[in-house]
């Protein structure tokens, strides 16, 4: 990277920074501050924008995560912004930060310490109801056009298999239903949420290509302590039911 674009970078870290409640990683005891996307249905801006704190965040993993750190006891602040590439960056560079719902990926495993699992998803490429496009395989995706969005699960997987995707930093269904690209690299629930409530669902499923589990990814320097009582927490969290009962709330 040159050091030009290191410099925009850092600028641009440092302005995202400067807008997100943060508590210094010395704290007595240290407010995590929880970095998330609108990915519905698992986090979501209430008023639909891109950016909301705290009770203006809703969705399944949301609603989980804030939960746990509450019943866990251990301070928080979540703030929903974009990009999603920036947001990791953010939680990857910064002690005191964390980022959710994110894939654990052999590729990301070693940049974070890990609560979860939160949610599955399915990567999907999904389709308009009336294209005539028929896949069975990557290899017969690879003639189309593919859109994603920047950073996202459904783009890695694509770009990690040499596939070419058409990134952007708003992923839109409305972009695949004006015919921008062929097939849109996403995740379902989320991706069906979205065209349903952009009014342009529903979308077809052309081919299911994995399906993930989606977590908490902290930053390195969290204390381990903490890490581990989340996950306790978590565990207990699920064998009571609360997050088969979130997301019936949700997801029918």
């Amino acid at each position: 990277m040159s050091t030009h674009n290191k410099c925009i970078r850092s600028a641009f870290l440092g302005a995202l920074m400067a807008l997100l409640p943060f508590a210094p990683a010395n704290a007595a005891e240290e407010t995590i501050n929880l970095l998330t996307q609108n990915f519905p249905p698992f986090s979501m801006a209430v008023d639909g924008k891109n950016f909301a704190r705290e009770d203006a965040i809703s969705g399944i993993d949301a609603e989980v995560v804030a939960a746990l750190f509450k019943r866990a006891d251990v301070p928080y602040a979540m703030t929903l912004r974009f990009p999603w590439s920036r947001l990791q960056q953010l939680a990857e560079k910064t002690p005191g930060f964390a980022v959710f719902s994110l894939s654990r990926t052999p590729e990301r495993e070693p940049r974070y310490k890990w609560v979860g699992p939160l949610s599955e998803i399915q990567i999907v490429l999904l389709k308009t109801p009336g294209s005539p496009i028929q896949v069975s395989s990557l290899d017969d995706a690879r003639q189309y056009r593919i859109g994603s969005k920047d950073g996202s699960v459904g783009s890695q997987y694509l770009i990690n298999r040499g596939i070419e995707v058409q990134s952007s930093l708003i992923d839109t269904p409305a972009k695949l239903k004006a015919g921008q690209f062929d097939l849109w690299a996403t995740t379902n629930p989320s991706g069906e949420y979205e065209a349903k409530q952009a009014g342009v669902g529903p979308l077809a499923v052309a081919l299911t290509l994995s399906r993930v589990d989606l977590y908490l990814a902290m930053n390195k320097e969290t204390p381990d302590a903490v890490v581990e009582k989340l996950q306790r927490t978590l565990d207990q969290m699920k064998q009571e039911g609360l997050l088969r009962q979130t997301a019936r709330r949700y997801v029918n």
